[in-house]
């Protein structure tokens, strides 16, 4: 967890509940970004807005474990939700686009998820 730079960020556990979520949206999101197939490409998408629905509910243990200041730590939770928030919608707009058969918009999409991905990444665990 970096806040206000004082903290070292950690890695993500896979065998945490909330790693175990991460891994399969992460799974699915690769799969989606090479996918062609509406039906595929748009089930992928599903599967992916499913670990986020259930991940979103589960507060990191990073969060709760690095962050001693209560105040911060609701911050900290908040932006984490959010985060997650704002990539279940893009999720939902990327089976969207898998229904229409827009490829293209996919792509665009696949990229403002990965940049969302990221600036999660950069706040919270250290990529690997």
């Amino acid at each position: 967890m970096m806040m206000a730079g004082s903290m070292v960020p950690l890695q993500a556990d896979e065998t945490t509940p909330l790693g175990e979520q991460m891994e399969s949206l992460n799974d699915a999101f690769k799969a989606l970004k090479e996918e062609k197939d509406p039906v595929k490409g748009a089930a992928l998408a599903r599967k992916a807005q499913e670990g986020l629905l259930k991940g979103i509910s589960i507060v990191p243990d990073f969060i709760t474990d690095m962050i001693p200041d209560a105040k911060e730590k609701e911050k900290a939770v908040a932006d984490y939700r959010r985060l997650m928030g704002e990539t279940f919608v893009v999720m939902c707009k990327i089976e969207a686009a898998f229904l229409n058969n827009k490829l293209d918009e996919v792509a665009k999409l696949a990229k403002d998820a990965t940049a969302l991905k990221k600036e999660g990444h950069k706040k919270y665990i250290e990529e690997e």
